[in-house]
């Protein structure tokens, strides 16, 4: 059984997320800094650290939805003792990276290419084939590493 179009989807996966290094989320990220991590932008509602969350939870409840148990909820995929609100820019980095990881680790554990069509459960209770939130991972990514590059843009006044 072929695992042609899995291989293809996790590099895009990992395209979006870290190796396209004009594009990619974490590339958008790499220019952040601490003080921009809570900055809100004159007129703006979220900051780099609600986009971080956002981004994390995301990919973790897509996975644990998609692929585990589905017990997860934006609120319950932080796994840190100190609150996510008070987590340092390292450590909301790496549990970014985590996230990203489980995701992968759910499509290589896929055996052919032909689960891509089968329906899985989404975390606001649709059901999807899982090429569908393979791709909507992927374009959450790119999606918000624009938006995190212009907040940046609007922060460091370059844009």
């Amino acid at each position: 059984m072929s695992r042609d179009v899995l291989e293809h989807l996790i590099w895009s996966l990992e395209q979006s997320f870290r190796k396209k290094t004009e594009h990619s989320l974490i590339a958008n990220l790499s220019s952040v800094t601490t003080d921009d991590l809570d900055t809100v932008v004159p007129g703006g509602g979220r900051t780099m650290r609600d986009l971080i969350i956002h981004c994390a939870a995301v990919k973790l409840m897509h996975a644990n939805h998609a692929f585990g148990d589905a017990a997860h909820t934006f609120w319950t995929t932080w796994d840190r003792e100190d609150p996510v609100s008070e987590a340092s820019f390292e450590d909301l980095l790496e549990w970014l990276e985590e996230a990203h990881d489980v995701v992968i680790d759910s499509v290589q554990h896929l055996n052919d290419d032909h689960e891509l069509v089968v329906p899985r459960p989404t975390y606001w209770g649709a059901s999807w084939e899982t090429r569908r939130i393979l791709d909507a991972i992927a374009v959450h990514d790119v999606y918000h590493a624009g938006e995190i590059n212009h907040l940046r843009a609007l922060l460091h006044q370059v844009d």
